[in-house]
């Protein structure tokens, strides 16, 4: 049950920082020691367009928070999860750059399904890398 839980939080942190923003997209695939990020083509609608360069800056800073600290990050700023973020994730966070962090939290923003809140996801942003950079 852990392990899938733990799967299924690092899925969805993925997919909100990569799947939904870019094209190619970022998705997931999964061994049983593997979470590795691969580049794959989508559809081409036009919509979700973000230039090679922009998806493989993302793509780093993705590996820079990790699987354990990244879903950490991911369900405080965009579920509202007041969670604890542990000193060795602040410290991921703060190794990866403000510039990383701030890019990550934009471009999911800019997606439909996350733009309606995009006031509360910046505060919530910005208080989570105050937290970690005191």
């Amino acid at each position: 049950m852990a392990s899938f839980c733990k799967v299924t939080i690092i899925a969805f942190f993925v997919l909100g920082s990569g799947v939904f923003l870019s094209s190619p997209t970022l998705a997931i695939r999964t061994s049983e020691q593997d979470f590795g990020l691969a580049l794959e083509p989508s559809p081409d609608n036009g919509e979700d367009f973000i230039p090679k360069e922009l998806s493989h800056y993302l793509g780093e800073c993705v590996k820079k928070i990790g699987e354990e600290c990244g879903p950490i990050f991911f369900t405080r700023i965009f579920i509202g999860n007041n969670n604890v973020i542990p000193a060795s994730c602040c410290q991921k966070l703060l190794d990866m750059g403000e510039e990383c962090h701030d890019t990550i939290t934009e471009s999911i923003i800019s997606r439909p399904e996350f733009r309606a809140n995009a006031t509360l996801y910046e505060t919530r942003a910005v208080d989570a890398w105050n937290m970690c950079s005191q």
